[in-house]
């Protein structure tokens, strides 16, 4: 498995220094601040316009691939035949057009918990994850931990998400940010396409809420097995259950700092909850 992250996130295409004020000893003071870019990126189909996305300047093609599978416009990365990205515009080309149209005309979208625009999967259609990849759940917390020491761009700005992808001995094979937790998802999942990784022998690490909208893509791309920082919804822990992937929440390790609206808790003690699926999770 290739490794080349850590090059696509040092390259400070995604970060800017504006002027801002700063207080500091109860008064103002002139200062600058580093803050993520946000581009706009339209996707062509065939020179046909599918969508604008909002996203973060970096790992674009994995993003165009990951948001084309995840939406249901293509089911592997063989359907395509090109991509280039030129500017604000990714021009992909399909290898059959009549396809692609056919999947566009029977997509209906809803407003998501992100509040942009994702395609509407019955879950029915979803695929049911077959995978008897067990992790270690010290492993879980290694990769949260991982997660937040190689985002570069986390660290210099506080103004994105992470997601990472991993083996199961929690070696990081693609760490994605982005302004969108989505947009992560999709750009770690079109990594994995492009390089033909065996999503069944991986699991995720994630800051994102694992609302019904991430929980189906991570079923599409059948990795059996996502952590994440923060909450879990009821619709999307129905829709883990149904297709076979271990959800897993709330994932702190020791020395994890949480702000609540009067102090800041230091975590003393490891704390995650396995919502779906625990089997997955070796617990001695």
């Amino acid at each position: 498995m290739r490794n080349d992250y850590l090059s696509r996130t040092k390259s400070g295409e995604a970060v800017d220094l504006v002027e801002c004020k700063r207080l500091i000893n109860k008064r103002f003071a002139n200062s600058k601040a580093k803050v993520v870019i946000e581009k706009e990126l339209s996707i062509l189909i065939n020179e046909e316009h599918l969508v604008t996305a909002s996203m973060a300047p970096v790992m674009e093609r994995e993003f165009v691939i990951g948001y084309l599978f995840g939406q249901g416009f293509i089911a592997n990365i063989e359907e395509v035949e090109s991509i280039k990205i030129e500017g604000n515009t990714a021009k992909v080309k399909v290898k059959d057009i009549q396809k692609i149209s056919q999947r566009t005309k029977k997509t209906t979208y809803r407003i998501v918990s992100g509040g942009g625009k994702s395609a509407f999967f019955d879950e029915v259609g979803l695929p049911k994850i077959y995978s008897e990849m067990k992790i270690d759940k010290n492993d879980v917390f290694k990769a949260m931990n991982t997660v937040f020491e190689k985002a570069e761009i986390y660290k210099e700005t506080g103004g994105v998400h992470v997601t990472g992808l991993f083996t199961p001995e929690a070696i990081p094979i693609c760490i994605a940010e982005d302004i969108g937790r989505h947009n992560t998802l999709d750009k770690v999942i079109g990594y994995a396409l492009i390089h033909k990784i065996d999503c069944r022998n991986t699991f995720l690490a994630s800051t994102g809420r694992m609302a019904s909208e991430m929980v189906e893509k991570i079923c599409r791309a059948n990795i059996p097995v996502v952590a994440t920082k923060t909450a879990v919804t009821k619709l999307g822990l129905e829709i883990g259950e149904k297709c076979g992937l271990t959800i897993i929440g709330f994932v702190r390790d020791i020395g994890t700092k949480m702000s609540t609206d009067m102090e800041v808790r230091i975590v003393r003690e490891r704390e995650m909850k396995i919502y779906t699926n625990a089997e997955r999770i070796l617990q001695y």
